[in-house]
């Protein structure tokens, strides 16, 4: 009997991974029942965005630097945190272990111990917990954790932009529901593949849609001409579809969303987890309508899981841009 496959709770610890080994992760953590109780969304745009900290949010955020001082202190190990990211409803905060811990210390129990520092901090503001929880001693978190494990170089530096950018997205998720509304199961195209979409998805019904397909190795002068065509095609309102892999096809997005021409973009990575949406300039495109972000795979499935993307994928996420175009270049 085939079993089903295993739906990703983004709790899960890493499989063959010490978490008591010298490392950096990417901890997140959320509020029980999303209760937006850590701080307030301000800012009358999304550059201006920012997150003001309560009184609560304030202590979450200097309990978790004063965690990794004490674990420093209890174990001997130098533990340091390198930012962190304070939101309404959940906090992002990047650890760094640079010594191995103790085996009855792992990664795990710093977190918990800061957890239950945070809660206790709630406890004490008996007019905060009445009203938020019903409960008399509610958890401020919900159970367990999110961890990302520093691999990759350049991969920290995209994690702080990451977690700088979480207010500029909030503000465009709060002022753009619609258009920053995921739909599950979204089928497309002559084959009827199912996606997560994210962006304006009217640009699938448009009469001329268009893929975008260019060799790897072109010249620069070559990969000036294929972007005016394409450019050309599509100020003429045909819907450009790719997964814009390449150089030049990675060119032909840029003048595109500069111009902010109806683009509807195939991405290798699963959108469908419940708080991962598209990132950097895509969601801006989406909350602006003139973008469409398909995910054809799951979260967490074994295309998005791996570390770089295979010929295989490539060839695979142009079937489905050539299955959602309808026109070809002349």
């Amino acid at each position: 009997m085939v079993k089903a496959p295993v739906k990703h709770n983004r709790l899960r610890r890493m499989e063959m991974h010490s978490y008591t080994s010298a490392c950096i992760y990417l901890i997140t953590v959320t509020t029980t029942d999303r209760k937006r109780i850590l701080g307030t969304l301000v800012g009358d745009s999304p550059g201006t965005a920012v997150i003001e900290p309560t009184d609560l949010g304030k202590h979450v955020a200097e309990a978790f630097r004063k965690t990794a001082a004490e674990v420093t202190k209890k174990t001997g190990c130098r533990v340091q945190v390198l930012h962190y990211q304070i939101m309404p409803d959940h906090f992002h905060g990047i650890l760094y272990v640079r010594d191995s811990l103790p085996k009855d210390y792992p990664l795990g129990k710093i977190v918990a111990a800061w957890k239950s520092d945070c809660t206790h901090a709630l406890w004490n503001d008996s007019s905060l917990c009445s009203l938020y929880f019903s409960s008399e001693k509610p958890s401020l978190f919900s159970s367990g954790f999110n961890d990302r494990i520093l691999f990759r170089k350049g991969q920290l530096q995209t994690w702080i932009k990451y977690l700088d950018d979480n207010p500029r997205r909030l503000w465009l998720k709060t002022h753009f529901t619609n258009r920053l509304r995921k739909v599950y199961d979204f089928k497309a195209g002559k084959k009827g593949h199912q996606y997560t979409a994210v962006g304006n998805t009217f640009l699938v019904t448009f009469p001329e849609r268009l893929q975008v397909r260019c060799h790897r190795n072109l010249t620069e002068e070559q990969i000036e001409t294929e972007v005016a065509t394409y450019l050309e095609e599509a100020r003429r309102g045909t819907v450009l579809i790719s997964p814009f892999i390449s150089t030049a096809e990675k060119a032909v997005y840029d003048a595109c969303y500069k111009e902010k021409l109806p683009l509807i973009h195939i991405v290798n990575r699963g959108l469908d987890g419940k708080f991962v949406y598209p990132s950097g300039r895509d969601l801006t495109g989406c909350s602006e309508g003139f973008l469409l972000v398909l995910a054809p795979y799951a979260d967490y499935s074994p295309e998005t899981a791996a570390k770089r993307i295979a010929r295989a994928q490539c060839l695979d996420l142009n079937g489905f841009a050539e299955d959602l175009a309808n026109v070809t270049l002349k």
